[in-house]
């Protein structure tokens, strides 16, 4: 009996203990208290409006919507559908009044006094006619700038309705954004609703362009992206007033946006960011007036963080002299290094930059220290630096590193092959990756998952993107939008060939594979997989993009930022560590494969799946912002006989040349094969 007992009391404990771990795991509820509060704020029916003055002599429309209960995220069966919108039934107990259109840019300045994208457009750049209007949604601003935002609204407006604003729930803004559908898109059709990439010319519109849903809300399809006030949480939070918090430094955006396709803008699609990211440009946010204030701690991104900076950073170094700790938002001095508190999205490039120049460095964001291997887990440097640099002698790494790759390019400027139509083609050595992006990295999709590729096969690349006039030599046509009229009568030749699509470009191989001196050589061209053209693309880094981080876009690539609206010429930007260009930006380039999911676990070779609707394209182009770039990036909705301005190609080779030819070295200075 004894021992029965004690068996009961071990199942128990564990039970409990299984218990505990649920319900940590678990979203927290909305305190739904207030009854007599919500008496005097709610409304009658759905789709009333109400007008709340949130500046002196500014007002914002709001819509009511009723109590309600609703199945929230998307079945098995929808397109592009993904596994964190698993359904779950949700219950509001209580209406709720929210913003017919998103928070525009002269709302945003008339109750912040200034307007964040002054003189700016997309990530940095001068484009005022383009991103800053009125009318535009407000964007650029950060999940923290939004309470901000809202605290100074409910200092004017009091509480003499019972109400206070703030970002609506998940749930809140789904059950808004459905009015009681519950297909894909309000009413089954996303073009009357919502401004995507399919109709955008890939800038934002004004709020309130497009058809409202059946309770009159604008733009909670497409637009921008919205914050809402959940922390990020994988599988979606279900039951009565639900809102997930507190796990992870990452809140939920919603709504897709104006450059995005048509399928990340349904209305159960979810992403997530950083609640400090402010750099994004593509989310903005609406408010809701509840009847009761949503109490949400801000996640802890680290206990020596608060908000958007660092506050306490202690360095560790060889002796008491090198040692030293400061608190608060001020600068300092260590010996003759003077020390600035910096914006964590402005140190994490830095960071990754370090780590991928030296393999010494390690970083540990969540200790918020750098270290480096060999030199003992005491010897750690701050983040923090002046200059927004990592410190003198990281610094100095950085810069050796860069010169000595781009030394290193430059001596293998002339090897390769040109062939006999003058193309020229860099050799690419076999080796390991990790392909795909980190869940935090800024942009990342949902089909982005890291995985390790071996590619066990040398191959060419070519150097460039197959121009104009090489495409016209072999195929007798010109199918480029780029040329005359469009280049104001400039010469052509040389931009990279458009309007080709994914048939033209494999008979362009073909045909260049089928030329006498070719098939002398025994030069078999074709499309490179998406294996490859990452591989390549990324010459040895694990960072956003082949060069780093987003801050040096313009010096590689041609994005919406800085190409004018056009295609340019190839090779007018800085070359990879592997000798290639244009990999990021001008257009986007075919692949082999037919567009899939990645495969689960370390893969060789990998061409894809074997059978498809569309094919795969990379890298971004001109009228793409530089986030869509990166060399993880996959675009997916291309069919075969698809003809775009934005899409071209390069090609590659398979040869028995390659080994009679030195590949790139898998040293250091070039980072081949690096993982």
């Amino acid at each position: 009996m004894k021992t029965l007992l004690k068996s009961l009391a071990v199942i128990v404990v564990m039970a409990s203990l299984v218990a505990a771990q649920e319900n940590a795991a678990k979203p927290a509820i909305v305190d739904t208290t207030g009854e007599e509060a919500y008496a005097k704020l709610k409304g009658g029916r759905a789709g009333e409006e109400r007008e709340f003055e949130i500046a002196p002599g500014v007002k914002m429309k709001f819509v009511w919507c009723p109590p309600g209960e609703f199945v929230m995220g998307s079945p098995p069966s929808e397109e592009r559908r993904e596994t964190r919108e698993a359904q779950a039934k949700v219950t509001l107990s209580k209406g709720f009044w929210i913003s017919k259109t998103e928070v525009t840019q002269s709302q945003w300045t008339a109750v912040m006094g200034s307007n964040p994208l002054d003189g700016i457009g997309p990530y940095g750049k001068p484009h005022p006619e383009k991103n800053k209007s009125p009318h535009l949604p407000i964007v650029g601003v950060s999940w923290d700038d939004a309470q901000v935002f809202m605290e100074k609204v409910n200092s004017t407006l009091g509480s003499e309705d019972g109400g206070k604003m703030s970002l609506p729930t998940e749930a809140q803004y789904e059950y808004a954004a459905r009015a009681g559908e519950t297909g894909m898109y309000p009413g089954g059709s996303l073009d009357e609703v919502a401004w995507h990439d399919g109709n955008s010319g890939g800038y934002p519109k004004p709020v309130g362009t497009k058809k409202a849903n059946a309770w009159g809300l604008h733009d909670m399809n497409g637009s921008a992206w919205e914050w809402v006030q959940d922390c990020y949480f994988e599988e979606l939070p279900s039951g009565t007033d639900p809102i997930a918090k507190e796990t992870g430094p990452d809140r939920v955006i919603r709504g897709g946006c104006w450059f995005k396709e048509a399928t990340r803008c349904r209305l159960a699609t979810r992403s997530y960011r950083w609640q400090g990211a402010s750099q994004c440009f593509s989310i903005g946010f609406r408010m809701v007036r509840n009847s009761w204030p949503v109490e949400v701690s801000r996640a802890a991104i680290d206990p020596e963080i608060k908000g958007q900076n660092v506050t306490k950073v202690s360095y560790k170094g060889s002796s008491s002299e090198q040692s030293f700790e400061q608190t608060g938002p001020k600068s300092w001095k260590s010996g003759k290094a003077v020390y600035n508190e910096v914006k964590r999205s402005e140190w994490n490039v830095h960071l990754q930059r370090a780590a991928e120049v030296d393999e010494r460095v390690q970083i540990d964001l969540s200790q918020m220290t750098i270290h480096f291997r060999g030199q003992g887990p005491k010897e750690v440097l701050p983040i923090l630096s002046a200059s927004k640099q990592l410190s003198a002698a990281a610094e100095a790494a950085i810069e050796q590193a860069r010169l000595s790759s781009a030394e290193s390019a430059e001596s293998r400027a002339d090897q390769g092959i040109t062939n006999s139509i003058g193309m020229k083609l860099v050799p690419i050595a076999k080796g390991k990756f990790q392909m795909g992006s980190l869940y935090r990295e800024e942009g990342y999709q949902f089909a982005e998952q890291r995985h390790e590729v071996t590619l066990t096969r040398h191959y060419y690349l070519g150097a460039f993107e197959v121009t104009q006039a090489q495409y016209a030599k072999l195929m007798g046509n010109n199918p480029s939008k780029f040329q005359g009229d469009n280049v104001n009568n400039v010469d052509s030749s040389n931009h990279p060939v458009d309007q080709a699509s994914w048939e033209d470009a494999v008979e362009f191989c073909k045909r260049l594979s089928e030329l006498p001196e070719e098939k002398a050589a025994g030069r078999v061209y074709r499309l490179p997989t998406e294996a490859e053209w990452e591989y390549a693309c990324r010459a040895g880094s694990r960072a956003p993009f082949g060069f780093g981080g987003l801050e040096l876009a313009d010096d590689y690539g041609w994005f919406s930022s800085n190409c004018k609206g056009i295609s340019q010429p190839v090779g007018k930007k800085e070359p990879n560590a592997w000798g290639l260009y244009d990999m990021h930006g001008n257009v986007m380039e075919w692949c082999s494969d037919w567009a899939g999911d990645y495969p689960e676990g370390p893969v060789s070779d990998p061409t894809g799946p074997k059978e498809g609707f569309s094919r795969m394209i990379r890298g971004g182009a001109w009228l793409t912002p530089a986030m869509l770039g990166r060399s993880g990036n996959r675009a997916f909705h291309f069919p075969s006989d698809t003809r775009s301005d934005y899409v071209g190609f390069r090609v590659a080779l398979s040869s028995p040349e390659m080994s009679k030819q030195s590949a790139p070295s898998q040293d250091k200075s070039s980072g081949a094969g690096r993982n």
